[in-house]
C-alpha cells in the first residue's frame, strides 16, 4: 500500500498535482495501525489529528505558493488517497488476525485472483459487450459474466480445501465460501475501475512501470483492497 501510495502521487503530479508522498503514506499507515491494534481507544483522535495535520500543510502551501494549482483538490486527493489505501490494508490485516484468518485471506485473494483471470481470458476471447468503455476499454459483460460465475466455484474449491486441511476446525462452510466468492467477484471489479478512473484522468496506462507486462503495485492490488473490506465483512457475518 506504501508503493501504491507512491505512485498515486506520482500519477496525479502528471496533471500539476502537488501532493505529498510523505503525508499520503503516513495516512495510509495510520489506518493499518488501526488494523494490527483495533482496540486502542486512541486511534479516532489520532486520525482526526492526521487530517488537520494535512489540512494544515495544505494551508502553509497555498499560503507560500499563491499560484498553486488546485490547491482544495490537493487537500481532497491527500485525504481520499490516504484513506482509501490505508482503509484497504487495515481490512486485510483484521481479516488475517481474525479467528481463521489465515485461510478466510487466502480464500477472498484466491477468489479475485481466479475470477480477475476468467474475466480476463474470456473477455479477451468473446468479449463484444464492453461495461464502460470511457473508463476500461477493455472489460466486457462477457469478461465479468464469467468473472461471477467463476467466483463462487473459486470459494467452494477453497472451502472443500480447508476442510480437507483443517477438518472439522475449518470455520469456512461450503456455503460461506460460495457467498465469499460471489460477492467478491460481484463487487471488486469495482476496484480495478475506480483506478482505471484515475488513469483516464491522468492519461497513463499503468501506475506505474514497477512490474513489466504488468503495470504498478497499485494496478495488482486496487481489486485486493475491495476484498479485504469485504472478506473482513462477511466473515464477521458467516463464520
Amino acid at each position: 500500500t506504501v508503493i501504491s501510495g507512491v505512485e498515486y502521487v506520482k500519477m496525479f503530479r502528471r496533471q500539476g498535482y502537488t501532493l505529498s508522498v510523505v503525508l499520503v503514506c503516513l495516512l495510509t499507515l495510520l489506518w493499518e495501525i488501526h488494523g494490527v491494534w483495533p482496540d486502542k481507544t486512541w486511534f479516532p483522535a489520532v486520525g482526526a489529528v492526521g487530517v488537520l495535520m494535512i489540512s494544515l500543510w495544505e494551508l502553509i502551501q497555498s499560503r507560500r505558493h499563491p499560484t498553486r494549482f488546485s490547491p482544495t483538490e490537493n487537500w481532497a486527493l491527500t485525504v481520499a488517497g490516504g484513506t482509501y489505501l490505508g482503509l484497504g490494508g487495515a481490512y486485510l490485516i483484521a481479516l488475517r488476525a481474525a479467528p481463521d484468518g489465515f485461510w478466510w485471506t487466502l480464500s477472498a485473494l484466491v477468489a479475485v485472483w481466479v475470477s480477475d483471470s476468467a474475466a480476463y481470458f474470456v473477455g479477451r476471447r468473446y468479449g463484444r459487450h464492453k461495461m464502460a468503455p470511457s473508463i476500461s476499454p477493455g472489460k466486457s459483460w462477457e469478461g465479468y459474466a464469467a468473472q461471477v460465475a467463476s467466483g463462487p466455484l473459486a470459494g467452494l474449491l477453497m472451502a472443500w480445501l480447508g476442510r480437507l486441511i483443517y477438518g472439522q476446525a475449518a470455520t469456512l462452510t461450503y456455503g460461506g465460501g460460495a457467498i465469499l466468492g460471489l460477492v467478491l467477484s460481484v463487487l471488486c471489479p469495482a476496484g480495478d475501475f475506480l483506478v482505471s478512473m484515475m488513469k483516464r484522468e491522468v492519461a497513463v496506462k499503468d501506475t506505474s512501470g514497477l512490474i513489466p507486462g504488468h503495470g504498478g503495485m497499485l494496478d495488482r492490488i486496487d481489486s485486493l483492497l475491495w476484498a479485504g473490506i469485504i472478506g473482513y465483512v462477511l466473515a464477521q457475518w458467516l463464520r
